[in-house]
């Protein structure tokens, strides 16, 4: 891909940096809000759900976690 030089510009390192940062930051955000979205839309185990529930002993035993 080749632009010519009107197209491109300079900013300082700095700015990029903190361009970036909050870039980071904004995406953290908004994958914060969709997990909170989609947790309170769970109304987790119930009648008729199929869905196996693990304690949390069970869940380490199963990762490796614990001995």
């Amino acid at each position: 891909m080749t632009s010519e030089a009107t197209e491109m510009i300079t900013i300082p390192r700095a700015e990029f940096d903190a361009m970036q940062a909050e870039l980071r930051r904004l995406r953290r955000e908004a994958a914060r809000e969709v997990a909170l979205t989609l947790m309170q839309a769970d109304r987790g185990a119930g009648p008729g759900d199929e869905a196996r529930v693990f304690t949390r002993e069970q869940l380490a035993e199963a990762w490796g976690i614990r001995a």
